[in-house]
């Protein structure tokens, strides 16, 4: 006689989660055989972790705030690997071409094969590192055939449980998050931010990829991100640019953002996802309104993803640009240019974007 009990449902087919942080990329497994810890050491002090390929570059944390990053780029000409950003200063005997790009990059050259290396630490803005950078490319350059001992691939440590990501806009509140709320193990951070990127123009730096290849091999419980003050671009879609705010414009990043969001949850982490407040410029403050918006309709799309607007803490009435608050009962300036936030509008940000990570993790009884 046949069963009267329902058949259950076919179960869904869950994809693994990614266990390698160099998404495949050859290039970035290349890079994270040409450096050493000991050569690392000797120019930044340490402790230094393992190299941990996280496209499209190798990393190694240093210390507890900083990292080193060194990406190889196969038959991409100095001129094509550095087309998008301003010299600072040029670099003299190292490779066929050598300079220091306003991204803080240090960009050299050889035998056909562009190379760049990036020191970030949190609160370090102007300092630009060249003597530590340029002796480090000379090490790369001596390790372009790797010694047997430095091939072998390396065990990765869990990284730290929170990983806070951006663009230049970024930087200030990463700074006071970690300086003032980052205190105790379980709020460690990783912290990054890459000038001129976004969402947009992954030609030049693909955050989409990043991020997860950064989720991947680190781990971290929270991804905070907060990388859109670039975005407001014009998007090719269908072989035809469309404007900013444009119905095609939007459904195409918004398309992006889920993708984001959507990889990220997969990789188990959750998501505090930061958009920008109103900018001093009204056409660019129109555009963080539109992207503003999109995030928050994506965020209530995905579970585990929460949203939170800086315009609503920052802003003056109807959303206006205010770059002075009321902060302890006195007029305080808070923002930098009219876009970055100062110290004072970052440690502002910061305690707000603290009160929603405790939520987000169950900290301090919140």
């Amino acid at each position: 006689m046949p069963s009267t009990q329902a058949a259950p449902p076919p179960r869904r087919k869950q994809r693994p989660r990614i266990d390698d942080g160099s998404l495949g990329n050859q290039a970035t497994r290349l890079a994270c055989t040409l450096l050493d810890r000991a050569q690392i050491r000797a120019q930044f002090g340490g402790p230094v972790g393992f190299a941990t390929p996280t496209y499209p570059y190798c990393q190694w944390l240093v210390g507890p705030d900083a990292f080193l990053a060194l990406a190889v780029e196969p038959n991409v000409s100095f001129q094509n690997a550095t087309q998008y950003v301003d010299t600072l200063e040029t670099v003299k005997g190292l490779g066929q071409s050598a300079i220091i790009a306003n991204t803080r990059y240090l960009y050299f050259t050889a035998s056909g094969t562009t190379y760049w290396l990036l020191w970030q630490k949190v609160g370090d803005f102007s300092l630009l590192h060249t003597a530590q950078l340029v002796a480090l490319a000379h090490d790369v350059l001596a390790n372009v055939h790797p010694r047997a001992h430095l091939a072998r691939r390396a065990p990765v440590a869990p990284g730290p449980p929170i990983y806070f990501a951006g663009d230049s806009t970024a930087a200030g509140p990463e700074w006071a998050w970690v300086t003032y709320h980052a205190t105790t193990p379980q709020l460690r951070t990783l912290a990054e931010y890459q000038v001129g990127t976004g969402l947009v123009a992954s030609d030049f730096f693909d955050w989409p990829l990043h991020i997860l290849g950064v989720v991947a091999a680190r781990r971290p419980r929270l991804v905070i991100y907060m990388g859109s003050a670039n975005d407001g671009q014009d998007l090719l879609v269908a072989g035809a640019f469309r404007a900013v705010g444009s119905p095609d414009w939007r459904r195409v990043y918004a398309a992006r953002v889920a993708s984001v969001m959507s990889e990220l949850v997969r990789e188990g982490s959750k998501v505090l996802w930061i958009g920008e407040p109103a900018m001093s410029d009204p056409e660019l403050s129109g555009e963080m309104q539109v992207i503003d918006e999109i995030y928050a309709q994506q965020a209530a799309k995905h579970p585990g993803v929460t949203f939170f607007n800086p315009g609503s803490v920052l802003n003056g009435p109807g959303g206006a640009y205010r770059g002075t608050i009321v902060i302890d009962g006195q007029p305080t300036v808070v923002r930098l240019d009219g876009i970055h936030l100062n110290i004072a509008g970052s440690a502002y940000l910061a305690n707000f974007i603290a009160a929603r990570v405790d939520r987000i993790l169950g900290l301090r009884g919140s």
